[in-house]
């Protein structure tokens, strides 16, 4: 290839969910933008997404920003022209004890607008009472019309729409660098394949991001973390298994249809050395995740484990995710951050890179 490969208005560094969703976006607005993965799109951390939508949080603002991406994820094609199917599961959270008076507030807010509510512990046991292994606690958030899409269909969708709008994708290329002008404004990306000038770049790189930023000399308060799930079969079918979050065992999950069981994550608390690479199941948290589900639900005690997924996410301190220009370079955009959240706030993060991403 020639250097540089071409010119682009802003070059989206990184093809998982959240990269597609920014390269839909913009490629939809009429930005000339060029899409540049390292591997095929898709098979990061993305291959590894339990891909849930729901709305609840315990912080109003990803509350907000959850609700853009549930509403976007239920007209997926509507805004796409793309297919994805979103399986109505329900998404039941479950607070800590401490947590339940802001869990019923906020459910309260949601509900004006969505159909969040809040069920007391009488109401959880009846709708659910057969799938837990003892008492509902102090009730739940209940969002009836949340559950799930496949993660490798939304982002091959969100590929195809942006390509069909006039992207540009560059798949098997790695981005080494950022160039700058002699004035120190960035210009674009080198690749192994040469250089791609653009206005913008855009760092949608998940676990990879603070290794990037530290070898650019660039500040940042991010790091890689694991996030590891089990998938286990009951004995005999559960009816009625929602999505769910549950605050007071720290476990999380939902249904899999396809192989008639439930994943059940916990968090592993595992910062991860950089660079990241690919991460093999641990046994051991595996054998935690197992215990901390059985406090839960009835049906894990005797299921069959089927294996589980690991991977390496990007975290940010507060929770809130970095979807913004870089304080020391305004040209760079970030896109990362999501604490293994990212999936439903793909849409919300695309939008707003879209109108960070303004005339440079």
């Amino acid at each position: 290839m020639t250097d540089p490969v071409h010119g682009a208005d802003v070059i989206v560094v990184g093809g998982g969910v959240v990269g597609t969703a920014v390269f839909h976006e913009l490629a939809a607005r009429g930005v000339r933008v060029t899409l540049v993965e390292r591997d095929r799109v898709g098979l990061g951390t993305t291959a590894w997404s339990g891909g849930i939508v729901r709305c609840h949080h315990d912080d109003p603002v990803l509350s907000d920003r959850a609700v853009a991406g549930w509403r976007y994820f239920r007209r997926f094609a509507e805004h796409t022209g793309e297919p994805a199917t979103f399986h109505t599961s329900g998404f039941l959270y479950l607070p800590a004890p401490d947590r339940a008076a802001d869990a019923t507030a906020e459910a309260a807010r949601l509900g004006a607008t969505t159909s969040v509510t809040w069920l007391e512990a009488e109401e959880v046991t009846k709708r659910f009472g057969h799938l837990l292994a003892g008492p509902a606690g102090h009730g739940a958030v209940w969002e009836p019309e949340s559950g799930w899409l496949d993660p490798m269909e939304v982002t091959r969708g969100f590929l195809r729409a942006g390509r069909s709008r006039g992207g540009t994708v560059l798949e098997g290329v790695a981005v080494h660098s950022l160039t700058r002008s002699g004035d120190g404004r960035i210009t674009g990306v080198r690749t192994g394949a040469g250089a791609v000038r653009a206005d913008r770049v855009v760092l949608a790189t998940g676990a990879a991001t603070a290794h990037l930023l530290t070898s650019w000399g660039l500040a940042h308060d991010l790091w890689a973390q694991a996030v590891q799930v089990e998938l286990y079969r009951p004995e005999a079918p559960v009816p009625d298994q929602p999505a769910y979050t549950d605050d007071e065992f720290d476990v999380n999950g939902r249904p899999d249809p396809g192989s008639g069981g439930v994943y059940v994550g916990h968090p592993t608390h595992h910062r991860l050395p950089p660079p990241p690479g690919r991460e093999q199941l641990d046994a051991a948290q595996s054998r935690l995740a197992a215990a901390a589900g059985a406090r839960r639900w009835g049906w894990l005690p005797g299921s069959r484990h089927l294996g589980g997924l690991r991977a390496a996410e990007c975290w940010a301190p507060d929770g809130r995710a970095r979807v913004a220009a870089h304080p020391d370079a305004p040209a760079l955009l970030l896109a990362t951050g999501f604490n293994g959240g990212g999936f439903k706030m793909a849409p919300w993060a695309a939008a707003e890179i879209a109108r960070l991403a303004g005339p440079a």
